[in-house]
Parts: C-alpha cells; structure tokens; sequence
C-alpha cells in the first residue's frame, strides 16, 4: 500500500543530482487546467483539441492565441507554485512537458521544455524565416505577427503530427541519464518521449519515484516506488 512520504521513499540528503520530470499536474495549483482527466480541457472543450493539430495550420492560429496565450497569462498571474519552489530550492534539474515556463520563474536553471514553450513565439513561415523569440515581440501587432517578416506568428509550443525539438530530447536524455535520483511529478510519464525517461534514468543507476495525487493503475516497472499525494505538499516538505 502507498502510505510513504517522499522524505522516507527518498531522503533529500542521500541524493545529489536530482531529476524531476513534471506534467500538468505540478501547476493545477496556479490555476492551469490539465489536458485529460474529468475536468481536463479537452473533455471541457472537445473543439479546443481539433484546434491543436499542426495539419490544420494556419487556419487554427486564432485559436492556437486563445488557448495559450490565456494559459501563458494565467501562469504570469498566479507565478510558480509551491512545488516548482521546492525543485528550484533543491537545485533539481527539470525536464517538463508543461508550457508554462513557472519552473524558470521558480528559479530553476537546467529546464528543458520538451512540448515548447507558450511564452515564446515563432513565425509560420518556417522555411524562409523561421524566427523565433518572446511572444511580447509578435503580440505588438493585432492579430500576432512575426517581427521580421510580418507573417502571422503562432505560439512556440509542439502542436500534435509535430516533431518534438531533438536538442531538447537529447537534453533531456543526458539528464535523466546523469542524476541519480529521478521524480516524475504531476504525470503518469507513460506517453512517449516522457516514457522512456524513467527508464534510462533508472538503467544508468539512478533511484526514480513517481509523485501521484491520482494514481492509475499499478506502478510503472521502471519506478522504485509511488508516492501518493499532492506535488504541492510533497515536495515542499521532502525539500525543506
């Protein structure tokens, strides 16, 4: 039975290099919806997941604004949680699947931003522009557009039928290889590329635990152990 803390699943001074993979779950306390679930936004707003798809460019940029930029807004409003403080005062490195960049307003300073970032735009015109930088820049003009160019610009975040950044992926790979104690927080860490994560770190010798207020199904074979409860408390009582 899960009834453990994460102070004694993994005592904080026995571990030098930490590692935290974070889902949507870590920022649910800012105020951020997660994706799936019962109250998730696609379940909400089924049309919101349509608008996702990088097939349907540029026809869904409107929405594309709409549903990152108010995320993005939301997130500079609320500012970083609890936990994304707990990993900055443990001096983890990160690795998230969020777009909310509250984990660099933690103070954090290794991040990698596996699915993009909502704070950053990038122009459509990839082939012959290709810009890329704060989505203030685009937001100058009414609807976005690419400071360089002036074609429209979209928010710089993976969109579904895109690839994901392979500097980001290769980051990501030599951190969760490199630590020697792996948390996975506010998600499964089933759904590739995250589902490898674990597994490498744990293949080069690191401990990992998964951090789950809502866990699902049994523990995933490359996790040591679960620890159940919310990242929010969790995690500032195992850094304190």
């Amino acid at each position: 039975m899960d009834v453990k803390t994460l102070v004694e699943v993994a005592p904080r001074d026995r571990f030098t290099r930490v590692c935290a993979l974070t889902g949507a779950g870590i920022s649910v306390a800012a105020g951020l919806s997660t994706f799936r679930g019962p109250d998730g936004l696609w379940r909400l707003s089924p049309e919101m997941e349509r608008a996702m798809h990088a097939q349907l460019l540029p026809s869904n940029v409107d929405a594309l604004w709409s549903v990152w930029g108010s995320m993005f807004h939301v997130a500079a409003r609320s500012g970083p949680t609890a936990a994304h403080r707990a990993l900055a005062d443990a001096g983890a490195s990160v690795i998230t699947q969020n777009v909310d960049e509250l984990h660099q307003r933690a103070g954090s300073h290794d991040v990698v931003e596996i699915h993009g970032s909502a704070g950053r735009a990038r122009c459509l015109d990839e082939d012959f522009c290709g810009w890329i930088g704060p989505r203030e820049e685009a937001e100058r003009t009414d609807p976005p557009q690419c400071p360089q160019c002036g074609e429209p610009a979209r928010p710089a975040v993976v969109l579904f039928g895109e690839m994901l950044d392979p500097e980001a992926l290769t980051t990501a790979r030599k951190l969760a290889s490199e630590c020697d104690l792996f948390l996975a927080v506010g998600t499964s860490g089933r759904v590739a590329p995250a589902s490898w994560l674990a597994p490498t770190a744990r293949e080069a010798g690191a401990y990992c635990v998964n951090v789950d207020l809502y866990p699902d199904g049994p523990l995933d074979p490359a996790f040591h152990a679960r620890v159940v409860g919310d990242a929010q408390e969790v995690l500032t009582e195992w850094a304190r």
